[in-house]
């Protein structure tokens, strides 16, 4: 029997008394629907603006982004595939800047302001040497020329720079500290730096910790998951430096030809722990934070393609892009990606907002 009809049958003894509750109910009901009504638009509101990667650069024929760096809310770097610069200078403004690199690729970038940009360029041919160039805010210009692959860039400062790689195979630590460059290490390779005293680099399943002084390794090869057949070890190939006490590692587990289990690690000031473990792929590179406690990250796959991986709340998953490259917006939980596919058509840069 409904409200209604109960109120009703309760009017046949006391007339008043129905006038009161119908009163209460059409008031209740309202402020009911009221709600429901406020609820749904909410709802609809947020499913409306949910965060979704969209295209804010279109170069004709623009082919793989390389490398992408953000500066700012609207400003930042793209770096292409063919060499070409651009500098983004608007939400969805950009403008191609000549570039000191010709015949080669931006595989790293950094900055600390939009006046303090650097880029590690490697030549497409010629060996694994790289060419660390900085902008200043009105041009590009060579730094230093390294023997190997510069592989990652932390930038503190204008005259604080950590330089991964640059030596044989990819491996050594530099540091520049606006007068000149000294090597930290010769054997560790990758890396993050959140200052001089708090620079993170690895080597295998080794992670180590500089303070300023001296390196402190860490092996962290038991808290990759345990082989089911690969026959190739467990590595790290990334790790991101936030605070001394909020640093991230990614890697690759026991791997074969269709690659290995990503792994996320991380350390809380006293120990290494393992985050998530995701899908199989031949090695993450380099993570990003995505500004609200997880990660975004690239990475190669058995196929040789690209792809985009996010780990959030303990879960590492493919987020379905085809990304060659990923940077953090500072301040925001937003992000940009850069176009893995060589299909000219394909969008250059996409935002994550």
């Amino acid at each position: 029997m409904s409200r209604i009809n109960a109120e009703k049958i309760g009017t046949i003894k006391v007339m008043k008394q129905k006038l009161f509750r119908v009163s209460l109910v059409i008031s209740a009901g309202g402020a009911i629907a009221a709600a429901a009504l406020s609820g749904a638009q909410a709802a609809s509101a947020a499913t409306q603006h949910a965060p979704s990667w969209h295209p804010v650069l279109s170069v004709p024929g623009g082919g793989v982004t390389e490398a992408v760096v953000a500066t700012g809310k609207t400003t930042g770097w793209a770096f292409l595939g063919n060499g070409a610069a651009y500098e983004r200078t608007g939400a969805t403004a950009w403008k191609k800047v000549a570039f000191p690199g010709q015949n080669g690729y931006v595989n790293a970038a950094a900055a600390s302001s939009p006046s303090n940009v650097w880029a590690a360029f490697r030549p497409a041919a010629g060996g694994e040497g790289s060419q660390v160039d900085r902008w200043n805010g009105r041009k590009w210009a060579v730094v230093k020329s390294f023997p190997g692959s510069v592989t990652s860039l932390s930038v503190l400062g204008p005259d604080d720079v950590w330089a991964f790689g640059g030596a044989s195979y990819g491996e050594g630590v530099f540091h520049f500290n606006g007068r000149s460059w000294a090597e930290v290490s010769s054997t560790l390779s990758g890396g993050s730096a959140t200052s001089d005293r708090d620079v993170w680099a690895y080597s295998g399943t080794q992670l180590a910790h500089y303070d300023g002084r001296k390196w402190t390794e860490t092996s962290v090869a038991g808290l990759f998951p345990a082989s089911t057949g690969g026959h190739v070890a467990p590595s790290v190939t990334g790790v991101l430096a936030l605070a001394p006490g909020n640093v991230f590692a990614v890697g690759v587990g026991w791997a074969d030809e269709g690659g290995g289990a990503a792994v996320v690690l991380h350390f809380n000031g006293h120990g290494w722990s393992r985050a998530a473990v995701g899908p199989a792929v031949l090695g993450p590179g380099r993570p990003v934070s995505d500004g609200k406690g997880g990660l975004w990250m690239t990475s190669d796959t058995h196929e040789n393609y690209e792809v985009l991986l996010h780990y959030s709340a303990g879960q590492l998953v493919n987020a379905n892009e085809p990304f060659m490259s990923v940077a953090s917006i500072p301040g925001t939980a937003e992000a940009l990606g850069g176009n893995a596919s060589p299909v000219a058509t394909m969008p250059t840069v996409y935002q994550y907002s």
